[in-house]
């Protein structure tokens, strides 16, 4: 009985959002230059646009170029040009 008037009350109860993150805004300012294992000095990135419009998730790449870095073959893989990712769409140039 004890356990069935816990739950009435709701002790223990989650909702159902329970550990889900809200994603933050669209920051359409926001620029990230990408390099893998890494970028060769000097040389300029090349620029990819990105649509704030079409809410291109910028926070995607960072996490997968975070990911490369980590990569155990970057230490035979030498540099890159690097990436440089823009919303063009809210950054004209």
């Amino acid at each position: 009985m004890g356990l069935f008037l816990a739950g009435a009350l709701g002790w223990g109860c989650q909702s159902a959002d329970y550990g889900v993150q809200a994603k933050a805004p669209l920051d359409c300012k926001a620029t990230y230059v990408a390099c893998g294992c890494g970028c060769c000095g000097g040389v300029e990135p090349e620029v990819q646009c990105l649509s704030c419009a079409n809410k291109d998730d910028l926070q995607a790449l960072i996490q997968k170029d975070q990911a490369a870095q980590k990569d155990p073959q970057c230490a035979v893989m030498g540099c890159s040009t690097g990436t440089k990712y823009v919303y063009c769409d809210a950054n004209p140039q």
